[in-house]
């Protein structure tokens, strides 16, 4: 299993927007069967500061999610939306927990 996590600041007038573009994508998103989690989570006391949840079953899934048309095609969508681009990072669990 690998966990990433995509941290991204909104432009503050287009939060619905953004919230609506991720709603949409996540379907498509959630169909490969290798992506197991894609969530959308709004940092506490943030209008503006979100967190993408997302958990794949290996590194094959991972790497055909970022070169997935759908993947593409929602980057397009975010290009306008967001401040800069997101802070990714890719977690592996360790431990007992791994397993």
């Amino acid at each position: 299993m690998i966990n990433v996590t995509a941290a991204v600041t909104v432009r503050e007038d287009r939060t619905a927007e953004f919230e609506q573009a991720v709603a949409a994508a996540r379907p498509a998103m959630l169909v490969d069967e290798g992506c197991t989690r894609w969530d959308l989570q709004r940092v506490s006391g943030s209008q503006v500061d979100y967190v993408l949840l997302e958990e794949y079953a290996d590194g094959d899934a991972l790497r055909r999610h970022g070169s997935s048309a759908e993947f593409n095609a929602f980057g397009e969508v975010l290009k306008d939306l967001v401040a800069g681009p997101p802070v990714i990072s890719v977690l592996r669990p360790v431990g007992e927990q791994s397993q």
